[in-house]
């Protein structure tokens, strides 16, 4: 399996893992150090967005990929991606679509998101 593949693979895991609230999985896939912007121009950290699954604050009802690109630097990876996504935060339902950075970074034989950023696409 080449990079992008393994990228690809860790992206559905991702996806897969913020679907099902999936503590092990989100702790395994997200680095300590994660800095993520969400929609509203908030940092989020590892421990805000486990928190959120965790507390079910968070619900995803529906998300859907499409017009994935991947970018590699050595042992980086940038990945841009847009989602469909509906859901419940913390008793709001939401939906809408959104573009999605996100930066993999290969340590010690093991890809994490270390940071991402997400805007809401207005058409």
């Amino acid at each position: 399996m080449d990079t992008v593949q393994q990228i690809e693979a860790l992206e559905a895991r991702l996806i897969a893992a913020m679907k099902a609230s999936n503590i092990p999985e989100l702790h395994e896939l997200l680095a300590d150090g994660l800095i993520f912007t969400n929609q509203n121009g908030h940092l989020v950290n590892k421990a805000d967005d486990i928190n959120m699954h965790q507390s079910g604050k968070l619900e995803i009802y529906s998300l859907e990929t499409s017009a994935q690109l991947i970018t590699l630097y050595d042992d980086v990876a940038v990945v841009s991606v847009v989602q469909d996504l509906g859901g419940d935060f913390d008793g709001h339902t939401y939906a809408g679509i959104f573009r999605y950075t996100r930066v993999w970074k290969l340590t010690d034989g093991k890809w994490q998101v270390i940071a991402g950023h997400v805007s809401q696409i207005v058409s």
